[in-house]
């Protein structure tokens, strides 16, 4: 266990001392105890999420952060149950919140895109981009003739993914239309 985990622990142990805060919070503005739980949760998975990546700077107080993010994550739910909720999103609030929680979706879309390909494809995308694998060193780990094949593999896999992907948004977007 290192430093970062540490201190992450901690941070949690504080911020769910907050809970009781939190749930008040959503329950005035009009979801339950079970949902309010779940989102609370969903919030703290982001909030950590977002601390390791390095590109992040968090410039608030970490339970403003959370409570912020329950509270979009709340607006979205009842949003696309069709519960229209009575209270305005401050524009701060959404411009804070905003770029990050559209980032998550894209990363939600990207991972249910990835998820629907088949094992070789995924695995040759894995390793080209995500582990930087020489076209050569592809082909022999993953069984095909030469880096030529496997370049054509490659592009035709992420065209999958890229339709895969643009089906997801289709169905996100027409979903969360009032």
């Amino acid at each position: 266990m290192n430093y970062q985990d540490d201190e992450i622990k901690k941070e949690l142990k504080e911020l769910y001392k907050k809970w009781p805060e939190v749930r008040r919070f959503l329950s005035k503005l009009g979801c339950n105890a079970s949902n309010a739980e779940d989102i609370f949760q969903e919030a703290l998975i982001i909030y950590v999420r977002k601390n390791q990546d390095s590109a992040f700077t968090l410039t608030v107080v970490p339970i403003h952060y959370v409570r912020n993010t329950c509270k979009l994550l709340w607006y979205n739910q009842s949003r696309k149950q069709g519960n229209h909720p009575t209270y305005e999103l401050d524009q701060d609030v959404i411009a804070v919140n905003d770029d990050w929680f559209n980032k998550e979706v894209k990363l939600g879309i990207l991972e249910k895109s990835i998820e629907q390909l088949g094992e070789q494809c995924r695995q040759i995308l894995q390793l080209f981009y995500g582990a930087g694998t020489a076209m050569s060193e592809i082909a022999t780990k993953v069984g095909l003739r030469n880096e030529q094949v496997v370049k054509a593999q490659k592009y035709r896999c992420l065209q999958k993914a890229k339709e895969h992907a643009r089906a997801l948004e289709v169905e996100i977007t027409k979903n969360s239309m009032p």
